[in-house]
């Protein structure tokens, strides 16, 4: 066996071991749960919310995102201050130069 072949060969047993290893550690939790209406059973095992709304279709119930899943969580929202909206005008004026230097003469042009 020439030195082309084997590298084909070994890659492409690389390629299959990552697939099988990735393919079920997705598979361990999806990102969506579905609590259905009709009995209140809970089924974690949609990937998308599209997928968990068409299985909820003439059944009823939500769709929620799963606590245990793989879905990102969404970004926290920043804490509200009262003085929020008055600091946007502070923060555009020009605070001119810093203490002490206001009196200092341009340095001399050589």
């Amino acid at each position: 066996m020439n030195a082309l072949m084997r590298n084909v060969l070994t890659q492409s047993i690389l390629m299959v071991a990552i697939i099988l290893i990735v393919g079920p550690v997705q598979a361990q939790n999806p990102a969506w749960c579905a609590i259905m209406d009709n009995d209140g059973s809970t089924q974690c095992n949609y990937y998308t919310q599209q997928q968990c709304l068409q299985t909820l279709s003439g059944i009823g119930g939500r769709c929620i995102l799963n606590p245990a899943g793989s879905a990102p969580q969404p970004a926290p929202i920043p804490p509200f201050s009262e003085n929020a909206p008055g600091l946007l005008p502070l923060q555009l004026e020009n605070p001119g130069p810093p203490p002490g230097l206001g009196a200092v003469p341009p340095p001399p042009n050589n």
